[in-house]
């Protein structure tokens, strides 16, 4: 039996998707598919059951998983990362979506390479957030009544940190890389959350790219 690293759950109970997102991964060697959410019911079942790195999910399917189940996910113990592929066109319900810190968000319209790209990069917690949902991100963040940030509040610590923590990166694995406590790098996150005002884990993203630091995918 072949034991991938990547584990993977889908949620998207849309035939011709489910099967063609099964094609797209079944001949890559690093991923497996552990299983298929057939309904709603039984999605936090499986996520306990499978333990997946990444569930792939559809929020915006009638009768079917919902952005109420989505939030389940996030607050359980398994926590795995999840990648939204969604035709979702509200611009208010993807904003609340973002607001739970999900890994990625494509549309059901990207390119088959854009896919891999996601569910390769979500799957390791990188973040990945097709043009869309970058737009959409960004016209809220430069709404006229999104506070502005000016990078100099950060110090150059401070500034590392928040580049790692947009490209996903846990307190654990900041502080290996960076050689730190994890109570060191905690502290330094609390600091940038007051300094820029916070209040998502997308916002991470949203400042990094407006301080040069990152770049849109």
């Amino acid at each position: 039996m072949r034991h991938a690293p990547y584990k993977i759950l889908l949620a998207d109970n849309q035939a011709l998707t489910s099967a063609g997102m099964i094609h797209l991964l079944s001949d890559r060697e690093e991923l497996e598919i552990v299983g298929q959410v057939a309904h709603r019911e039984e999605l936090l079942t499986l996520v306990e059951t499978h333990q997946p790195n990444l569930l792939i999910t559809d929020y915006n399917l009638p009768g079917y998983v919902t952005i109420e189940d989505l939030q389940d996910v996030a607050r359980s113990a398994s926590n795995p990362h999840i990648l939204v592929v969604s035709s979702d066109d509200s611009k208010s319900s993807i904003l609340e979506v973002l607001q739970l810190g999900v890994t990625g968000y494509l549309t059901k319209e990207c390119t088959r390479e854009e896919v891999m790209m996601a569910v390769q990069s979500t799957s390791k917690g990188e973040k990945f957030f097709c043009h869309k949902i970058l737009d959409i991100i960004m016209e809220k963040h430069f709404s006229p009544e999104a506070p502005t940030a000016d990078p100099s509040l950060l110090t150059t610590r401070e500034t590392e940190i928040l580049s790692l923590l947009a490209s996903g990166q846990s307190t654990q694995q900041i502080a290996d890389t960076l050689h730190l406590s994890p109570h060191t790098v905690h502290t330094h996150r609390k600091s940038i959350i007051r300094k820029l005002n916070i209040k998502s884990p997308t916002e991470f993203v949203i400042y990094a790219m407006d301080f040069g630091l990152i770049r849109p995918k």
